[in-house]
């Protein structure tokens, strides 16, 4: 979880490529959804991006992520959860999680967005308006995303191990 550019999709192809997690993404699936492909702009909180389809989006993670646990599988869900409600939705329907926040500096995240070329719609206003109605967890591990590839990961191994997720392939 976390803000726009803050690095939640660094991590959880981390955890993908890494650790053999499934991803679950939030943009894909809202742009699925939607039948659509292109990037959309439209004002925060608008179109896709409104709380009845941000709720839409969030179930179908979730019942994605529930079946492949049912499965066996270690599932990460690439999303920002900026309100309570969708961190509750998660913790009710898919019982003992993990809730990870990707940090990183203003300015770096800045210049992510100015930079992104992939699936999301953010861009540095979304980021702010974000960050106006972002209301903070209280059960989360920080991950400053400002650090190398096999800095992460190694964090990422010893949160896992921390968490009895040793099960999780170690990484090479």
């Amino acid at each position: 979880m976390g803000l726009s550019g803050s690095g939640k999709s660094f991590v959880a192809r981390i955890l993908h490529e890494e650790f053999g997690f499934e991803w679950i993404r939030s943009d894909a699936i809202r742009k699925e959804l939607a039948g659509v492909r292109e990037h959309i702009k439209v004002g925060f909180g608008e179109g896709i991006y409104s709380e009845d389809w941000t709720k839409r989006v969030y179930e179908e993670m979730i019942n994605r992520a529930r079946v492949l646990k049912d499965a066996g599988k270690h599932v990460v869900i690439d999303a920002t959860f900026l309100k309570k409600w969708q961190r509750d939705m998660v913790k009710k329907e898919l019982g003992d999680v993990l809730f990870l926040m990707t940090v990183a500096d203003e300015e770096e995240i800045k210049k992510r967005l100015s930079q992104r070329e992939d699936i999301s719609d953010a861009d540095w206003n979304i980021y702010l308006r974000q960050k106006e109605v972002f209301e903070p967890p209280e059960d989360t591990i920080t991950i400053n995303t400002q650090k190398d590839r096999e800095e992460i990961k190694a964090e990422l191994w010893k949160i896992l191990q921390r968490y009895a997720l040793e099960d999780s392939p170690k990484p090479y």
